[in-house]
């Protein structure tokens, strides 16, 4: 269901936008973010200070579960209790939306480029919000005494694995 919504509102914002050329439709200003947001791949900030990746992108099997494979459109990074979400990248809150059992999550947009931040509480951005690198997003949800950040990057209606994205 998430993986659906966030599929949905992408598509919703690249129409809403510009219909379907939205590439050709960017302003010069949102052209420059997303070229420097492609001139940075590799060297993004991680979305939170400490964290370890614990659920790889694409698919991945199930623990406990033999034979059985589910599609990961992002990257899991597991992090401290308490951990603050950041933006990869400068951009603009495009959409905060809440998913019954999966939290709040977060779209930005970079030019061309988008960034999602799921499994989020505590919000500290809104729709329209222009967002600077590391700036704070919100707080990953707690279950116990670990933090999993779910985060994802496309290029317009393209998944793209986070991996070739964040420093390493």
């Amino acid at each position: 269901e998430l993986e659906d919504r966030i599929r949905q509102i992408i598509e919703e914002e690249m129409e809403r936008r510009s219909g379907s050329n939205r590439i050709l439709n960017l302003t010069p200003e949102q052209k420059l973010l997303g070229s420097n947001f492609l001139q940075n791949k590799g060297r993004l900030p991680w979305p939170v200070e400490r964290g370890m990746i614990t659920g790889n992108f694409g698919q991945i099997p199930v623990e406990g579960a033999p034979g059985v494979m589910i599609n990961n459109n992002g990257v899991d990074i597991s992090c401290p209790a308490g951990s603050t979400a950041r933006a990869l990248f400068d951009g603009e809150v495009t959409s905060v939306f809440a998913i019954l059992g999966a939290n709040y999550a977060i779209i930005i947009m970079h030019g061309e480029y988008l960034t999602v931040y799921q499994n989020l509480v505590d919000l500290k951005v809104k729709v329209g919000d222009i967002v600077t690198t590391k700036q704070a997003l919100g707080t990953v949800h707690t279950d116990g005494d670990i933090a999993v950040l779910h985060m994802q990057v496309w290029k317009s209606k393209e998944i793209l694995d986070p991996t070739h994205w964040i420093s390493r």
